[in-house]
């Protein structure tokens, strides 16, 4: 499975995204796809996922909150 759809398969696990939106411009915590304990858990299933590791950088830059973003950044991480 790719990045993408693995990021978009997760968040949507509970609830789906709207029809009418772009996905990958849906900042998932705000709309609450994730909330902040489910961040962490979020986070970690990702590097573990794509044996990866996000940065303190990484975690403070608002991006991270950005389907697209997010997705953008884990490419960048396993290329």
């Amino acid at each position: 499975m790719n990045v993408k759809d693995y990021v978009l398969e997760y968040l949507q696990r509970e609830y789906t995204f709207p029809s009418d939106v772009d996905p990958l411009s849906i900042n998932y915590i705000e709309q609450g796809y994730v909330d902040s304990l489910g961040l962490i858990q979020f986070i970690t299933t990702l590097e573990d996922e794509f044996n990866i590791m996000f940065s303190d950088e990484d975690l403070e830059n608002p991006d991270i909150r950005i389907v697209g973003k997010l997705i953008e950044i884990i490419e960048s991480k396993i290329v």
